[in-house]
């Protein structure tokens, strides 16, 4: 499997199959174009505070201040988004994809600093990398017990949380069809790497808090059982499931090209995914609901999916509700 990647990734892959099998406790970052894997020891994060993170299994890196923190968004202009929409619907309506996530860097003015923001909200998934970014994100992108039972959980379709917002969003045609593709795609990934796919759970509501006011959103449980040697050959196994499903699309390799030509800018680890393992069972997430660093300035990244079905102004619309801080 080596030849199919870079030497830097196929590097990342035998440190973390080297670490798995010998039991150590790791944390990782890798981009959504793989151009920059990251792998932690436990000292580089308890000792040398490289990168902090709290997952549900475990925390590293600083204990940051919960200082006060509030962002004010500049919206990118609707001419923007709506070209980059329309570019994506001519590559839905030829064929070339049957969903693609489109995203974009929202300027915004951010009152406090990253270490404040990772101090300050709560989420399932934080992630503090000083100078880059801070994530928060609600989505599991895959989790493997210590039996190697592999698991993920999509989250697609989102609204605020009120009874009539609810409704539409369980009934809307178009976010249905996007739930199904997803779910599809990843059963399919998942089959990959290992055997006796299955779906546990379909499209139920998942609540999530903000300062702003709740939001819900659409989620699925799909599972399998992985070879009893899956620690030897867990890297190899995180890469061959990327990018990520509920962030690219359907098919990948051309709906990768879709998004590339639509967005104009690599994601960088926005959209990538992140990871800690404890020496005996794997957690990652998918780094979503993400504010990232240029020099001094500092941009929210959201997005949403886009089907033949899809509305701009609605897809425009829910662009920017994501932008805002958990509560």
């Amino acid at each position: 499997m080596r030849e199919l990647y870079s030497v830097a990734l196929s590097d990342w892959a035998e440190r973390v199959n080297a670490a798995a099998v010998a039991a150590q406790p790791f944390f990782f970052l890798l981009d959504f174009e793989l151009l920059e894997p990251r792998l932690y020891t436990e000292s580089e994060w308890r000792e040398q505070q490289l990168v902090s993170f709290a997952f549900p299994g475990g925390e590293g890196g600083v204990r940051a201040q919960r200082d006060a923190v509030s962002l004010t968004a500049h919206p990118i202009p609707t001419r923007r988004y709506r070209e980059a929409f329309d570019l994506v619907q001519s590559g839905l309506q030829r064929g070339d994809s049957f969903l693609t996530n489109l995203t974009f860097a929202t300027p915004i003015d951010l009152q406090g600093s990253l270490e404040a923001v990772y101090g300050n909200v709560s989420a399932k998934y934080r992630v503090w990398l000083p100078e880059r970014f801070v994530a928060f994100s609600p989505e599991t992108f895959i989790t493997i017990d210590a039996a190697g039972f592999i698991r993920t959980s999509p989250m697609k379709g989102t609204a605020l949380d009120t009874p009539a917002a609810r409704s539409e969003l369980v009934n809307d045609p178009k976010e249905v069809a996007e739930h199904a593709t997803i779910v599809d795609l990843l059963r399919n990934d998942l089959s990959q790497v290992a055997r006796g796919v299955r779906v546990s759970a379909y499209r139920y509501l998942r609540a999530l808090e903000t300062h702003e006011g709740g939001l819900v959103q659409t989620s699925s449980d799909i599972g399998a059982n992985l070879p009893e040697e899956w620690r030897e050959q867990l890297g190899y196994t995180l890469l061959r499931l990327l990018p990520a499903g509920s962030v690219s699309g359907a098919p990948k390799p051309a709906t990768l090209d879709l998004i590339r030509r639509a967005e104009g800018e690599q994601r960088g680890y926005y959209c990538g995914i992140a990871g800690y393992y404890d020496g005996r069972a794997l957690d990652t997430c998918v780094l979503i609901r993400f504010i990232e660093q240029r020099d001094q300035a500092y941009y929210f990244r959201s997005g949403g999916g886009i089907t033949a079905r899809s509305n701009w102004a609605s897809e425009y619309a829910e662009l920017n509700a994501k932008i805002r801080l958990p509560a």
